[in-house]
């Protein structure tokens, strides 16, 4: 639900949002531009689901977690925790998902007080 009154955004939670909702933009764009460089099926599909889980990410943060809805807070983690699970099942992509993940991890911490 949203509030009747008008929340003002501090500049850490302007400046996470921002970082989260580029991460997520920039994301959707590389993992399709990367699914003509797959070498394998595997590969396609799992360009294709990070794409997917950006875009399902991009798209709550641009309505719900705008609005300050708290699940949307929560449902965000889910795209940070995939970037940070990657160095689990691609060691050798890990560490490049590793840096994205840290970054956002801290941005959805600044986050957190308008939540």
């Amino acid at each position: 639900m949203m509030s009747a009154e008008v929340r003002t955004r501090s500049v850490g939670y302007k400046i996470g949002w921002w970082v989260l909702v580029v991460i997520a933009g920039l994301s959707i764009v590389g993992h399709l531009a990367f699914v003509g460089t797959a070498a394998t099926d595997m590969e396609v599909a799992a360009f294709f689901a990070l794409a997917g889980i950006n875009s399902y990410a991009l798209s709550v943060l641009l309505t719900a977690y705008r609005q300050g809805e708290p699940w949307a807070w929560w449902v965000t983690w889910v795209m940070v925790a995939v970037y940070g699970m990657t160095i689990l099942y691609a060691p050798d992509l890990g560490p490049y998902y590793l840096g994205p993940a840290i970054v956002m991890a801290i941005a959805q911490l600044l986050t957190r007080r308008a939540m």
